[in-house]
Order: structure tokens, then C-alpha cells, then sequence
């Protein structure tokens, strides 16, 4: 029990420092405030443009522009800022999707101690997913597109949506070392995370990459 609780600390751990590392990693000067391409569609070219890939295989071009395309308003989206939103109706989908599973499954009272107290994490986790969202996307939804403010804004969004990526990674480092919930719904559980991470790389392209600390 000592070596699993040890495990259990050492991967949360892990993952908080992930998503903190990519929250904080900033951009190079080279792309800072500019696009690397610009072709296609607006999800082509904003999908084109997240610099996330180069932190995480969890999101790749492919899986960024698809992902979207499965919200149909991302085909009338004119501006990142709706694709921003668009990725946040995404994770709140996702995230309650899962939530929904987690719930079941407790109420059936079949498993352990440890298994338990998973859930209940996890879906603590959720419920600050629950609850940042509206404060994100309310956010965004003041960005002027046209008239951005100073180089100093970038941090606000960033704040706001590192929130959302490190309650995704928390929960998904619980589920990932209990081979219970890792049956039940470590794929699903991956996807809140992928999808948080989405949010992530769209605002950074909505915001042109702009973060002060950097």
C-alpha cells in the first residue's frame, strides 16, 4: 500500500510539473507575436501555428484540427478567439462526459479504498473544470482581436487555462496508476487532458504567443 501511495505521489507530481512546465515555457523569440504558417481554413492555419507540439505528443496537428471539426462551430468560427472557445465547449464536454462515468462507477460500491478516493479526486478535479470554464471563456470573449492589449495580457489567459490543464492532469495521474480506473477510463481520462491542452495551444495562438515572462 506504502509503495503505491509512493507511486501515486511521485506520477501527480509528474504531471502537475508537466503542464506547469508547459504553461511556463513561453516562446521563442523567433515565432513570438507572429504565425509560422498561414494556409487553408482558419482551424487549418491555427492548428498549423500551436507551438504545443513540441511539448507533448498528446496533441498533434492531425488530432488538433480534427478535434475541433467535431464541434461544428468551428466551421463558422472567423477568429481564434472562436476557436478558443469552441476547444473550451470541448473540454467542459469531455470533462463532464467523464465526471458522469466516475459517478456510476462509485455508486456501485464494488471497489477498494484506494480506488474510491480516486474517484472522489478525480471528480474534484472535474469540478474546477466546471467552474474555471465560465471565468476563462469570459475572458476571452473581452480580447479585442484588433486592438490587443500590451505584451503584459498574455499571462491572464495563461493563468486562467493552466487551471484547467493542471485539474486535467491531476486526475489522470490518479486514474493512470490504479488499474481499475486505468480499465475503466484512462482513454477517456486522457482525453480531458488532451483537450485541455487544446484550449492551451489555441489561446496562445489567439493571443499571438505574447507572455511577459519571456
Amino acid at each position: 500500500m506504502a509503495t503505491a501511495a509512493t507511486t501515486s505521489s511521485v506520477a501527480l507530481l509528474g504531471m502537475a510539473a508537466f503542464f506547469a512546465a508547459i504553461v511556463a515555457h513561453g516562446v521563442d523569440v523567433e515565432h513570438q507575436g507572429k504565425p509560422r504558417y498561414k494556409t487553408g481554413d482558419l482551424v487549418t492555419n491555427s492548428c498549423a501555428n500551436v507551438r504545443a507540439y513540441d511539448w507533448t505528443p498528446l496533441l498533434t496537428r492531425r488530432m488538433c484540427e480534427s478535434t475541433l471539426r467535431s464541434d461544428k462551430q468551428s466551421a463558422i468560427a472567423k477568429t481564434e478567439l472562436d476557436l478558443v472557445l469552441v476547444a473550451m465547449d470541448l473540454l467542459q464536454s469531455a470533462a463532464a462526459k467523464v465526471d458522469g462515468v466516475l459517478c456510476n462507477y462509485s455508486d456501485l460500491g464494488l471497489h477498494g479504498k484506494s480506488t474510491t478516493l480516486a474517484v472522489q479526486y478525480c471528480r474534484l478535479d472535474y469540478a474546477v473544470v466546471a467552474r474555471t470554464i465560465p471565468m476563462c471563456r469570459a475572458m476571452v470573449q473581452k480580447y479585442n482581436t484588433e486592438h490587443p492589449e500590451n505584451a503584459d495580457f498574455g499571462d491572464d489567459y495563461y493563468d486562467c487555462v493552466a487551471r484547467l490543464g493542471n485539474a486535467a492532469a491531476n486526475c489522470w495521474g490518479y486514474v493512470l496508476v490504479d488499474d481499475e480506473l486505468a480499465k475503466l477510463a484512462s482513454k477517456e481520462v486522457g482525453e480531458v487532458f488532451q483537450r485541455a491542452t487544446l484550449v492551451r495551444a489555441m489561446t496562445e495562438v489567439m493571443v499571438g504567443f505574447h507572455d511577459r515572462r519571456h
